[in-house]
Order: C-alpha cells, then structure tokens, then sequence
C-alpha cells in the first residue's frame, strides 16, 4: 500500500504502534523494514523523514484492518 503526503512522522508512527499485525517499509530494491520496531522507527525518522516531510512511502500491512486505519487516520 503506498502511503501519500506525511506530514507529521510522530503521528504517523503512533498509527503504526496501533495497528495489530505486521507493518513493514518496502525500500526502492524490495527490502522490507519493520516500522514495529521503535529502533527502526528512530531509523526512519533520522534517513527518511530527516527533511521533515515524505510524499510518498510503500508499505506492506499484513492485517487487513490494519490497512483500514492506516487509511482513515493518513
């Protein structure tokens, strides 16, 4: 699922602490990053959000309600 217009990664981060299942980053070459994981989340924050706005992210979101909140709270 792709993931359009961030804004504000700590709200972003906080969507992805409540999902159920698995939520992954998929990098450019297929890479898949667990965003779960608050280690990897202060990755994200420092290479992926370090100009404070991202427009576009691909994520795989193993839970289907999962993918229902990400996109009503995005």
């Amino acid at each position: 699922m792709k993931v359009r217009e961030i804004e504000n990664p700590m709200k972003f981060f906080s969507i992805v602490d409540m999902c159920q299942g698995d939520v992954e980053l998929v990098s450019r070459v297929g890479d898949c990053i667990n965003l779960k994981s608050k280690v990897t989340q202060m990755y994200t924050l420092v290479n992926v959000f370090r100009h404070g706005y991202v427009r576009e992210l691909e994520l795989s979101v193993a839970n289907p309600s999962d993918r229902e909140l990400i996109d009503r709270s995005m």
